[in-house]
């Protein structure tokens, strides 16, 4: 090869070379051009709509002196994060952080270039990627992100939508979020937030000095929480007030003064002192959700998202006197009878107000709440009611389809149905007595006869449909292949139902007796708005007809028997001489025990057993009218002592027990009781055993309705006073007829 021919091919070698390496350039750009734009197509677009829903909802309860809501208690979900508008963000608090974190803020769009380019230098050189060249905007990227990965492909998704959002978005909506989403420690998301966590005031009370040392802690959070570093954090509120006033934002007076001004930090309410919430705002925040996706459509996570950080503000119907009095009956344990083992027995309460149908109170376990929304065991579990049945399926259906009186008389003695003979509690059978008697001594023979009297269908509609018990089977195929049903007299006569019933329903269904007939829905809130004040949500009282006045004045006076006259709820009986009235429950095996009653003030239900049923140990009282009276003894404290009033339709007549007639003066004083019955029920003939001689003709009992005072009754005419009578008295009623199955009064006819 020549001279020449060498050179023209030594030439060639620098274009090849050039070529390639600009094709290598090129290739090199698109792919990290490639890479950007993956980056940048794999960002996710914001919308500032989504994050307005992430602020703390509060519950509000009606204070009773002034009739107004004060707050209860703060749904924080995962954050503790209360909005508060720009417009009420102290100017110093808005400067502070704009100070200290992005001090060109007014400036750049969205992504500070002098500060960038320090970052990337400083990654190059040192490799460190801590350098702060994050603007504002592009830490609200990341805390509405939650992504905080210090890789690159974060990094530009970050600056990348940063300047997406400056370009959507004015820096006053851009700066206002950024200050309610900000972490500043101790749970807080925000500086309204903060200002109450660590100076117990809202936001806009804050000192210059103040809105320094809270914005001074977002950097670090836990090294300059104000609470756990006070040093740190004066250190660096310092810093912040200097860069203020190198900025020309403050004077050097106020600078000066901020200085020199001593920090006092007064602990507020903190988020981690509220992840126990009551058993009953456990409650409101379950209906909530569950009214949301009823009639809003939402899904479940919807409507629980919108209930934690939807900001709504829920208004309740506790009553704190009520809540606290039976939180504090049920923590103290000689209130329980003393148990062997590690698993311990529960219980559980309910409180409502029988004329609203407000729930005041719920308790859904024993000792201290371990966390929030565990099992509730007033409204999440189903048990055998037992005995506390029979008010509601037995002897209400029986007076009010005109079946039976109070003093209709049953036979407690042997019976069958089918395959079944109930048995009493007691082991024996006592005879002839009213079914308020029965009632009185819980009495399982007589319950059982008054049921087939009503007829299971009967008694299954009632309570289905007036008493609204919600978890009554009317035909299931079980598991193991049995077919159950609720409709039989050892399930509805004697509570053995085929799930059980809860706290909450059976509380309910006792309401109508003390409401005068009234069923009366129950519910934890009366009203539900979102943030900018619109009702999303509103509970009206809600009411039905269960039974009529005069069958729910006989049954409370039988239930008020009870509680008074030595039946099986004496105990529960308030020590002020408070109106007591209810039903205790106990099932086979002693399984589960119950006590189901009322005041004039409040309608309260009990339950006592094992989470898994088992027997329960507690000789004595009865372990349900415990917790029940003793709840009741401290939430009656300082309210009026008040008694039952009647229906106006009650007549009250004096009745001779052997003949269950009207009493003559000639019968013996320990026959002679005196009974309040429904007008038209009671006896029209005089006794015939001992004197056809009336002593006391009927009274008829004129009592105001219990919205109002009692009037006094205006006395009868002196009626001949009764002679005792020393020879003991035998009857003339053949043996044959002296005791027949049932007898409502001489003047019905006798009931097979």
């Amino acid at each position: 090869m020549n001279r020449v021919n060498r050179l023209r091919h030594n030439m060639k070698l620098p274009k090849k070379k050039l070529t390639t390496i600009l094709l290598l350039v090129i290739a090199v750009v698109g792919v990290f051009a490639g890479i950007l734009f993956s980056y940048i197509e794999n960002s996710t677009p914001l919308e500032l709509s989504e994050y307005k829903m992430n602020f703390s909802s509060f519950l509000f309860y009606n204070d009773p002196a002034t009739n107004k809501p004060l707050p209860l208690e703060t749904l924080y979900g995962e954050e503790n994060r209360v909005w508060v508008d720009i417009k009420d963000v102290p100017k110093d608090l808005q400067d502070a952080f704009v100070d200290i974190e992005d001090e060109r803020f007014y400036e750049h769009t969205g992504v500070d270039a002098k500060r960038s380019f320090g970052a990337v230098i400083n990654f190059v050189v040192k490799g460190k990627t801590s350098y702060g060249g994050s603007t504002i905007t592009q830490q609200l990227i990341k805390n509405l992100t939650g992504n905080k990965d210090a890789k690159v492909e974060r990094k530009i998704q970050e600056m990348w939508s940063a300047l997406q959002f400056e370009r959507k978005y004015t820096k006053e909506q851009i700066l206002e979020l950024y200050l309610n989403t900000i972490y500043l420690s101790q749970g807080c998301n925000g500086v309204k937030s903060a200002a109450r966590v660590y100076f117990d005031k809202d936001v806009s009370q804050l000192t210059l000095a103040e809105c320094a040392s809270i914005a001074g802690i977002t950097q670090y959070p836990t090294h300059y929480d104000p609470l756990v570093n006070p040093k740190n954090n004066k250190n660096k509120q310092e810093l912040v007030l200097k860069k203020m006033y190198e900025l020309g934002d403050i004077s050097e007076a106020e600078y000066k003064k901020a200085i020199a001004e001593k920090m006092v930090f007064k602990k507020g309410l903190q988020a981690e002192n509220m992840s126990k919430h009551s058993y009953f705002v456990d409650q409101v925040i379950t209906d909530v959700i569950r009214d949301l996706q009823i009639t809003k459509g939402y899904s479940k996570t919807l409507a629980t998202k919108m209930v934690y950080n939807g900001g709504l503000k829920i208004y309740t119907t506790v009553d704190l006197k009520v809540q606290s009095s039976m939180e504090g009956v049920f923590k103290n344990i000689k209130n329980f009878p003393k148990a062997t083992g590690k698993i311990l027995p529960q219980a559980a309460m309910i409180v409502m107000d029988a004329q609203t149908g407000q729930i005041k109170g719920v308790v859904g376990g024993r000792g201290e709440k371990t966390g929030e929304r565990v099992l509730n065991r007033a409204t999440q579990t189903l048990r055998q009611p037992g005995s506390a049945i029979k008010p509601i399926a037995v002897y209400a259906p029986a007076i009010e389809f005109g079946l039976m009186t109070p003093n209709t008389v049953v036979d407690d003695s042997p019976v069958s149905f089918g395959n079944w003979s109930p048995k009493n509690w007691y082991n024996d059978f006592r005879g002839p007595m009213t079914i308020r008697a029965a009632l009185d001594i819980s009495c399982n023979v007589i319950a059982s006869k008054v049921l087939q009297k009503v007829g299971v269908n009967q008694s299954f509609n009632f309570m289905q449909n007036n008493m609204k018990i919600s978890s009554l089977v009317d035909k299931e195929l079980g598991a193991d292949g049995k077919v159950y049903s609720d409709k039989s007299i050892p399930s509805l006569a004697l509570g053995g139902l085929t799930h059980g019933v809860s706290v909450l329903d059976m509380t309910a269904a006792y309401v109508p007796f003390l409401n005068r007939g009234i069923y009366t829905q129950p519910y934890t809130y009366t009203k539900v708005e979102d943030r900018s004040g619109k009702v999303l949500l509103e509970n009206k009282k809600k009411s039905s007809i269960a039974m009529s006045e005069q069958t729910a004045n006989s049954l409370s006076m039988m239930l008020q028997s009870v509680c008074t006259g030595g039946g099986v709820g004496s105990p529960a009986r308030l020590s002020s001489g408070m109106g007591t009235a209810g039903k205790t429950g106990t099932t086979s095996e002693d399984f589960d025990r119950w006590f189901v009653g009322y005041t004039p003030y409040y309608v309260g239900g009990v339950w006592f057993g094992y989470d898994d049923p088992k027997t329960v140990v507690a000789p004595g009282i009865n372990p349900a009218i415990v917790l029940w009276k003793a709840s009741m003894e401290k939430m009656h404290e300082s309210l009026p002592v008040k008694s039952f009033p009647n229906s106006p339709q009650m007549v009250k007549v004096n009745i001779c027990k052997e003949s269950n007639k009207l009493a003559t003066e000639t019968c013996p004083l320990e026959l002679v009781e005196s009974r309040t019955l429904r007008s038209g029920a009671e006896p029209k003939d005089f006794c015939d055993v001992h004197a056809p001689k009336p002593i006391i003709p009927p009274e008829v009992v004129e009592v105001a309705q219990p919205t109002q005072t009692p009037v006094v009754e205006t006395p009868p005419p002196q009626p001949t006073p009764v002679k005792p009578t020393k020879a003991p008295v035998t009857s003339t009623i053949p043996a044959s007829t002296k005791a027949p199955a049932i007898v409502v009064n001489p003047n019905e006819t006798p009931i097979p």
